[in-house]
């Protein structure tokens, strides 16, 4: 999920008019969306600018992300597993049936 410049800024501690110097010096890659607004992938911002630690309401630095958004990634992450484990699985069954129908075509010819 892309980073728009106010959440670039949020994320890296810096001015959005440096991450847009940024991007038009080439320094970090941004694209416009239908609107006109820049956006920029998250590992091509943090490549080149650290994420820091967002302040919580008494001034305190904290994690980056909060609860709700690691429990939503976690979630997404064991979605995209369980979608990867049923096309191993496919390939796996494929891959017997072949070899089956292989084998079965070799005894027949052999007879």
């Amino acid at each position: 999920m892309s980073y728009t410049i106010a959440e670039a800024a949020d994320a890296t501690g810096l001015n959005k008019k440096t991450l847009l110097r940024a991007i038009k010096s080439g320094k970090i890659n941004g694209t416009k969306d239908e609107r006109g607004e820049w956006l920029i992938e998250p590992d091509e911002l943090h490549h080149v600018f650290p994420l820091v630690a967002r302040r919580n309401v008494d001034g305190d630095t904290g994690p980056p992300y909060d609860e709700a958004d690691v429990e939503a990634l976690g979630a997404q992450i064991e979605a995209l597993l369980r979608q990867a484990g049923a096309r191993l699985r496919q390939q796996l069954d494929d891959v017997r049936r072949h070899r089956d129908a292989m084998a079965y075509s070799d005894e027949a010819s052999s007879s």
